[in-house]
């Protein structure tokens, strides 16, 4: 083999590295630009374009993005958090496994078949857009109550609810809620004791 051709290629192939580089999912070879900065990669690059990153992403079960985000805030606030999403009642996951695109690295996952789309409490649909994943909460994102506040998110003290009653609710005690609760029901239904 001529030497002069194959450094010719490797400089050649040097270059187009400089250039782009090829995507582990979609397999193009797309600008620099067209990917996330890691740090701990080789060439500071992640492995997936910014574009199948996305759709990765948007693919997630909305019950899964919102799980893993719940999880990480509680750890981050030092609440205890010990739960499995089917610890959650209404919750119903299934678990896969496969082998990833990069390095061939098995790995193990699950995905939320079933989880509560209305509040068990106030019969509220329950929004599982994307602004909850993205941090904003509306009264109708999902939840997770602790039913009784003094405990961690444990299994058997734990509900999927809508935001607004578990702000109602706060870190009151379960026997107070429930005659505070008994009472906003018969205001709303008969009034307050004035007969407004």
């Amino acid at each position: 083999m001529d030497k002069s051709i194959s450094a010719t290629k490797f400089i050649e192939d040097a270059h187009e590295h400089q250039v782009g580089k090829v995507c582990c999912r979609c397999k193009k070879l797309k600008p620099r630009s067209e990917f996330w900065n890691k740090t701990s990669s080789t060439d500071g690059l992640g492995y997936h374009c910014i574009s199948c990153d996305k759709e990765e992403k948007a693919d997630v079960c909305p019950f899964k993005r919102w799980f893993i985000r719940k999880r990480a805030n509680a750890k981050q606030r030092g609440t205890e958090f010990t739960i499995e999403p089917d610890d959650i009642p209404g919750v119903k996951i299934e678990k896969y496994s496969g082998i990833g695109s990069y390095r061939n690295i098995p790995y193990s996952s699950w995905i939320g078949t079933e989880y509560p789309k209305i509040c068990s409490k106030w019969n509220i649909k329950i929004f599982w857009g994307k602004d909850y994943a993205n941090g904003w909460s509306t009264y109708n994102s999902p939840s997770l109550d602790r039913i009784d506040p003094t405990k961690g998110y444990i299994p058997g003290n734990v509900r999927l609810v809508c935001n607004s009653y578990n702000m109602a609710k706060g870190s009151c005690p379960p026997d107070v809620w429930d005659v505070i609760e008994k009472q906003i029901g018969r205001a709303i239904l008969f009034g307050n004791k004035n007969g407004s």
